[in-house]
């Protein structure tokens, strides 16, 4: 048995520490720490679709499938009117940020016409 020092603290860890990860089950902690969110952000996520439904963005991790989520916004504004933004992973094959939203409701972006947002 092996000991692995995985920091608990996004402080912690950084970019360049989750890059250089080989072991690619520790990496993917690493980014959990981090934040997938913060990760796409700060390591160069790619913007690949934009559209009324939000912002498709992709990472390549190398040896893993991509980093892939898409950005929306909660239509439901917080008690000070501001709206929270959210990103939701999803499939690394998802070329569109409606196909994206659609995916999350099990949808396809066929089938996904919202009439109101909630």
């Amino acid at each position: 048995m092996f000991k692995v020092d995985i920091p608990k603290t996004p402080a912690k860890v950084n970019i360049k520490d989750i890059e250089g990860e080989a072991n690619q089950e520790i990496k993917r902690i690493k980014i959990d720490i981090y934040g997938k969110d913060r990760y796409l952000k700060d390591s160069g996520g790619i913007l690949v679709h934009k559209d009324e439904f939000g912002k498709l963005w992709k990472k390549e991790i190398r040896n893993d499938e991509p980093l892939t989520m898409v950005e929306v916004i909660n239509s439901t504004p917080e008690l000070d009117n501001s709206f929270k933004t959210y990103f939701l992973r999803v499939p690394p094959n998802i070329k569109s940020a409606k196909e994206a939203v659609a995916w999350t409701f099990g949808k396809t972006k066929e089938n996904y016409n919202p009439s109101i947002q909630t």
